[in-house]
C-alpha cells in the first residue's frame, strides 16, 4: 500500500524522468498539469486522489507540468475566452505590488503535524505550532480574521473535525493553538473550507455531509457558539467560502455533477452569494453570480472580494480543439460581482506543448485560489508552484509538491 509520502516521492521522480518543459506564464510563473485533477477546490478531501491520478497520468505517458521561465505577457496580450478576454494587468514594480501585504501567512505542512508561520516576503519559517496528536495535516483548513493575528483551523482526526484558534505574535515568531469552544462536526462530516468574518465574530464552514453526496454551509458565532445552517436537497458540494459587505454576504462555490440524462434538471454549479440578514435555511435561496461554465470558460473556483463588488476567479479555457505552444489556457481573473463580466486578468497561463488534438484538455490545468487577504489585493495561489499574486505580480514561495494542494491563509 502506498503512503502519501510514497506517492509524493514517486510523483517527483516521475517528473524528473519523464516531464518535458511545459510552462505557464503569468505576470510571473504558473503551471499546467492533467485536466483530470482540476477539482482542487475540495483540496483536503481530494488530496490523495489527486496525487494518485497524477502518478497514473505520468505512468501512462501523459505529459505534466515542469516550470520553465518565459517572458511576461504585455498588457495588450489578450487571452481568448469570455472571462479571460480582459487585458492582462501590467505587473507593478515589486515595491508597489507588495504595499499593504500581510507580514506573514500560516500554512500546514503535509509531511509534519505542524502549522507554520511563514514570512510573506520570503516564505521563511518564523515559528511552528505542533498540531494535536493524531491530526492528518492534509485534511486541515485555515482561515484568517481581518486583524492578521488571529487564525482558525479545522483539524481532522478520523472520524471527527474540530476547530482551533491560533494567535500569532506581531512579529510572527511565536504562536499558540487552543481549542475553540464550539461543537466539532458530527462523525463522518468534513470541512471542505472555512472562513472567518472580517471582524472575527463568525466562522463559516462548508461541510461535506456523511455519504459524500450532499453538503451544507454553517455560520457559527465564535462568542456564543450559536449555529445557523443552510442546506439543500440538491446533490453537490459547497467550498471556497468568502465573507463580504461587513458580514452581510456569504459567498460559496457550489459544485454538482450537472443534470442526469432525461432528468430535466440543470447544473447549479458556480459562485453563489447568500444574504445573511434574510430569513430561511435554503442554501440555494441566494443568487448565483458566476456560473461554473460561461461560454467556453470553465470557472474552477471563485471568491467574493471583501467589498462585495468584485470576484476573484480561477478559470480554464476550453474553447479550442488544438492547444498550440503559447496558447493561453487559463488564469486568474477579476470579475464584476454585479455583471459577471471580466475586469482584468491577473495571471495568464500559457501552454508550452502543442497538445494532441484528441486530448487538448489534458494540457489545461487549474490554479488553486488558496487565500486572499483582507483587501483582496494579495492572493496566495497554487498552480504548479505555490506563491503570492500581488496586483498581478507572481512570486514563488516554498510550498507543497505541484499536485498537492496546500492550505494557507493570511
Amino acid at each position: 500500500m502506498l503512503t502519501d509520502h510514497d506517492l509524493q516521492n514517486e510523483l517527483a521522480a516521475a517528473f524528473r524522468e519523464q516531464a518535458g518543459p511545459v510552462t505557464a506564464t503569468a505576470v510571473g510563473t504558473a503551471g499546467i498539469f492533467r485536466r483530470a485533477v482540476r477539482r482542487r477546490q475540495h483540496r483536503r478531501v481530494a488530496a490523495r486522489a489527486a496525487a494518485v491520478t497524477a502518478v497514473i497520468a505520468v505512468a501512462a505517458g501523459v505529459s505534466v507540468a515542469s516550470r520553465t521561465a518565459r517572458p511576461a505577457l504585455s498588457p495588450s496580450d489578450k487571452p481568448p475566452g469570455l472571462l479571460l478576454e480582459a487585458a492582462v494587468t501590467a505587473a507593478p514594480p515589486a515595491r508597489a505590488a507588495v504595499s499593504g501585504m500581510p507580514p506573514y501567512y500560516v500554512t500546514t505542512n503535509h509531511g509534519r503535524p505542524v502549522a507554520e508561520v511563514r514570512d510573506s516576503a520570503t516564505g521563511r519559517t518564523l515559528s511552528t505550532v505542533r498540531l494535536p496528536q493524531g491530526i492528518d495535516p492534509k485534511m486541515s483548513e485555515i482561515t484568517a480574521a481581518g486583524n492578521d493575528r488571529t487564525f482558525v483551523l479545522a483539524l481532522s482526526r478520523f472520524p471527527q473535525t474540530r476547530f482551533y484558534l491560533m494567535r500569532v505574535a506581531a512579529d510572527g515568531r511565536s504562536a499558540r493553538l487552543t481549542p475553540l469552544s464550539i461543537p466539532p462536526l458530527p462523525a463522518g462530516e468534513f470541512a471542505n473550507n472555512i472562513a472567518v468574518s472580517a471582524d472575527g465574530s463568525m466562522l463559516a464552514v462548508a461541510i461535506q455531509l456523511s455519504g459524500g453526496r450532499h453538503g451544507a454551509v454553517e455560520a457559527v458565532s465564535l462568542a456564543t457558539g450559536a449555529v445557523r445552517t443552510w442546506t439543500t436537497a440538491r446533490t453537490g458540494m459547497p467550498s471556497a467560502l468568502s465573507w463580504a459587505d461587513g458580514g452581510r454576504e456569504l459567498g460559496f462555490f457550489w459544485l454538482d455533477d450537472g443534470p442526469a440524462d432525461g432528468s430535466g434538471l440543470t447544473t447549479a454549479s458556480g459562485l453563489w452569494v447568500l444574504d445573511t440578514t434574510a430569513p430561511g435555511s435554503n442554501l440555494m435561496s441566494g443568487r448565483r453570480i458566476i456560473p461554473e461554465i460561461t461560454g467556453v470558460d470553465d470557472v474552477q473556483s471563485a471568491v467574493l472580494n471583501p467589498d462585495g463588488r468584485t470576484v476573484i476567479a480561477s478559470v480554464t479555457y476550453d474553447g479550442t480543439e488544438h492547444v498550440g505552444r503559447g496558447t493561453v489556457v487559463g488564469g486568474i481573473a477579476e470579475l464584476s460581482a454585479q455583471t459577471g463580466r471580466p475586469l482584468r486578468t491577473l495571471l495568464a497561463v500559457r501552454a508550452a506543448y502543442s497538445a494532441d488534438p484528441g486530448h487538448p484538455g489534458w494540457y489545461i490545468g487549474a490554479c488553486d485560489l488558496t487565500a486572499t487577504d483582507a483587501t483582496g489585493s494579495h492572493l496566495l495561489v497554487s498552480c504548479d508552484s505555490f506563491g503570492r499574486l500581488d496586483r498581478g505580480r507572481f512570486t514563488a514561495l516554498p510550498g507543497a509538491a505541484p499536485q498537492m494542494a496546500i492550505a494557507a491563509a493570511w
